[in-house]
């Protein structure tokens, strides 16, 4: 057994002593889900380099949009299939004349089209084919000319008719001093004709969009305007606020370093699950009722902090995110149990090879057996980075499978061992990526 390999292993001894062993390590291993690294695959390293977005598509494959500085400054598209393989790429430096640049978010629409949000030559909606080909270009806000302030990011959603609802926060009034914060959206049709365009008043001074839902012919835009998580309903014909949660009023338990949302996915139910500045979540109910809080930490929650979250296969919640104190700004996974909001593992991703430092986790989706994961892969704070996509898969511990053997033969002295797990440091494919692997024995 060897250091490269890193086997993490449990030995019991025979007899009694070996079943007391093991339904010790029963107690503590259980049924705990654990996290086996897939596959990762990282792509052309330049000065700066970040995933930007990321989204599950109807073939059961996905798409991640970051940016290219190779000729100039684009928006870059990758689509993957979920064992890691490229399907295509495109790089979109301008659409119908207008720089495109670096993208804000991206989605899918029930047509299978694509649409990405943009800042280049102003904030704008790029309608893409499936293959990442672009088809129009639109400003987000054709009708306003009253718009003096704009507060990062953007968040888009496809509809089913081939459209797309954008959304963001925005400041409307005479001057950069004087107007109105509010929260905004923007719908398109298919053809990229403006079909509505809408924007509701906040009483802070900073709106940050952290997601856009649709739903038939409303959209669903979450925010976080200062300590609030608020839920504003967009329609053709007018606008509601769904919920607006003060988080230091009615015992939210929000007093802990960090405070802020990063993210959002709504439920089907209508409530929400949100990522935090910090490492933990929340679930909220449709009436905005905080059905559970957890908060934990890796270093320090001053600074750990969530960027995406996404709700998978067997009730459970990913939050991705990073630690940003240190040089290696390692990334990390969190899973959840979306009913109770019990942590059930929290993984860091291992340090990379070639000279890397770090792998810094921005954006995750869920995939049939885990999630796929997309971020940026570099050496040191301000130095060339990597986009970084990879994939995990949730794996079960088989000590039930173990106790039952030592059951049957455990009264006669016989003893057995179990492999938790394994990971090896092989090299993978020839494009210099890294590959892992993992094994159970009984």
């Amino acid at each position: 057994m060897t250091d490269q390999n890193r086997r993490e292993f449990l030995q019991h001894t025979a007899g009694a002593a070996g079943l007391t062993s093991l339904l010790s390590v029963r107690s503590l291993l259980g049924m705990t889900p654990y996290v086996s690294e897939q596959w990762n695959r990282t792509f052309e390293r330049s000065p700066s380099q970040d995933s930007n977005g990321m989204v599950r598509t109807q073939d059961g494959n996905f798409v991640v949009a970051s940016f290219t500085e190779v000729g100039g400054l684009a928006v870059w598209l990758a689509k993957f299939r979920l064992d890691g393989t490229k399907l295509w790429d495109q790089r979109i430096a301008a659409v119908d004349g207008v720089a495109t640049e670096v993208p804000w978010d991206i989605a899918e629409a029930g047509d299978g089209s694509l649409f990405v949000a943009t800042d280049g030559d102003g904030w704008n909606v790029v309608k893409t084919t499936p293959e990442g080909e672009p088809v129009w270009i639109r400003e987000w806000l054709p009708r306003w000319d009253d718009v003096v302030d704009w507060d990062s990011p953007l968040q888009i959603a496809g509809t089913e008719d081939g459209g797309c609802v954008v959304a963001g926060g925005i400041g409307r009034g005479p001057d950069d001093d004087n107007y109105d914060s509010m929260v905004a959206a923007t719908a398109y049709g298919t053809g990229g004709t403006l079909i509505w365009q809408r924007a509701t008043d906040v009483q802070n001074s900073e709106v940050q969009v952290i997601d856009v839902a649709t739903d038939g012919g409303s959209a669903y835009v979450a925010s976080n305007p200062w300590r609030n998580f608020r839920v504003d309903v967009f329609t053709e014909s007018n606008g509601d606020t769904q919920l607006n949660v003060n988080l230091y009023e009615n015992d939210q338990g929000a007093r802990y370093s960090g405070g802020l949302y990063t993210d959002a996915e709504r439920l089907p139910d209508g409530g929400y699950i949100v990522s935090l500045n910090g490492v933990g979540g929340r679930r909220f109910d449709g009436e905005g009722n905080l059905l559970w809080n957890t908060v934990t930490s890796i270093v320090d929650s001053i600074e750990e902090q969530g960027s995406s979250v996404t709700f998978g296969a067997n009730n459970r919640v990913a939050i991705v995110g990073k630690v940003r104190n240190s040089a290696n700004r390692p990334g990390w996974i969190l899973l959840a149990d979306s009913e109770t909001g019990e942590i059930e593992e929290l993984y860091r991703f291992q340090d990379t090879d070639d000279g890397d430092a770090y792998r810094k986790a921005q954006h995750v989706v869920p995939t049939e057996d885990g999630f796929a994961v997309s971020g940026l892969q570099g050496r040191d704070r301000g130095t060339n980075t990597s986009l970084w996509v990879g994939s995990v898969d949730i794996e079960q511990d088989n000590t039930p499978d173990l106790l039952q053997t030592v059951l049957g033969v455990g009264a006669v002295g016989a003893g057995g061992w179990a492999v938790k797990r394994w990971r090896a440091d092989e090299k993978g494919e020839d494009d210099g990526s890294s590959s892992g692997w993992h094994d159970r024995i009984s």
